[in-house]
């Protein structure tokens, strides 16, 4: 689910990238300025000293992988960098991407004025944010983010404790959400064989552990809340064997008509994807990557980092057997870097090839 829009890779760390802000949607241009690799160096090097270059999203689209940072978008094809994709000369913090099964269209948020934006085949087209129902949104509903999630009834957007459905052209609809607690909030959506899961945090909650329940929907209208074992949601998918969900912790539950089922696995999660063959893969770390088949978790790969890797944020895409993985280093509690890596690998014949973007700038 990936929840953050002023809050880049994770948590307080990015509000080093880029202050927040709680004037959205605000139009500046569709079209990125789309610049060579030979850039990415130059826009790394112009981050604030306070500030380190870092990923906050893969996906798959059209044979291509792209790549979220807080200096605009990467563009990779094979395993060579293509393009860089900007908006903004600062404050260049992307979240994302999404990928729109219905259309086959990429989204992407700016966490510097909240604005999205979607490429098609026509190209790049800007989309303000849904009104918010209270006439504003709270700078902590800013902090929890927006993120994405789709099937093949559209594309959906999650933030400010509601779902939205995308009715194109140019328009959202806000759908229902579950009687819950006051205070409570829609914080995830996803779909498994056309039935809907919705996850909502109970009541209001700023430091965890926070309540977590999910439903069903039945119709017009939804199951009883059932409680969702995790101390704070990070992402919740739907795949043909059913929905799951992350927490912070590594945990990593599969939700049940009869309740949550907290799964055995290789290791602690660090993240999640849908395959392209509508299986769930999990990064476990120290451990590898992982498919979930109804024989159990087979290993598909290696990490590419070595036993002394330190901390880390990781995302995870797959599509047709190719596999994407980024690392961002975690900060310290005084804001210094772990020993984790930064970095960005995809496979090719089943083998992980590092896509080094510092020294494709430089090539």
């Amino acid at each position: 689910m990936s929840v953050r829009l002023c809050v880049g890779v994770a948590g307080l760390f990015a509000l080093a990238w880029a202050g927040c802000n709680e004037s959205v949607g605000q139009e500046t241009g569709a079209a990125p300025n789309k610049k060579p690799p030979t850039e990415i160096g130059n826009r790394i090097a112009s981050l604030p000293n306070y500030a380190r270059f870092g990923f906050s999203g893969v996906a798959f689209d059209g044979g291509r992988l792209f790549v979220t940072t807080n200096i605009g978008l990467i563009e990779v094809q094979g395993t060579r960098v293509k393009s860089l994709h900007t908006w903004y000369a600062r404050d260049d913090v992307v979240e994302g991407p999404w990928v729109d099964q219905t259309g086959k269209d990429l989204w992407i948020q700016h966490a510097h004025d909240g604005a999205l934006r979607r490429l098609d085949e026509a190209g790049w087209h800007f989309v303000a944010l849904p009104p918010p129902p209270n006439g504003y949104y709270s700078r902590g509903d800013m902090l929890e983010g927006f993120r994405g999630a789709s099937d093949a009834t559209g594309f959906r957007l999650i933030g400010g404790g509601q779902v939205w459905v995308w009715n194109q052209p140019e328009n959202w609809i806000r759908e229902t959400s579950p009687s819950a607690p006051e205070l409570s909030a829609s914080v995830g959506v996803a779909f498994s064989r056309g039935r809907e899961a919705r996850v909502m945090r109970l009541g209001f909650c700023l430091v965890r552990p926070c309540d977590y329940a999910f439903y069903w929907r039945n119709g017009n209208g939804w199951s009883e809340g059932r409680n969702l074992p995790v101390e704070r949601l990070t992402h919740v998918l739907g795949t043909a064997d059913g929905v799951f969900a992350r927490g912070d912790k590594g945990e990593l539950v599969r939700l049940d008509d009869d309740g949550a089922v907290l799964l055995e696995t290789p290791g602690k999660c660090e993240a999640i994807a849908r395959t392209s063959a509508d299986r769930l893969m999990a990064s476990f770390t120290g451990a590898g990557v992982f498919t979930l088949t109804p024989e159990g978790w087979t290993k598909a790969l290696d990490h590419p980092y070595g036993p002394s890797e330190g901390e880390h944020w990781a995302h995870l895409a797959e599509r047709d057997g190719v596999v994407a993985y980024a690392t961002t280093s975690m900060p310290t509690s005084n804001g210094k870097r772990e020993s984790g890596a930064t970095a960005l690998w995809v496979t090719e014949g089943g083998n992980w090839v590092r896509i080094d973007v510092e020294q494709a700038a430089k090539n």
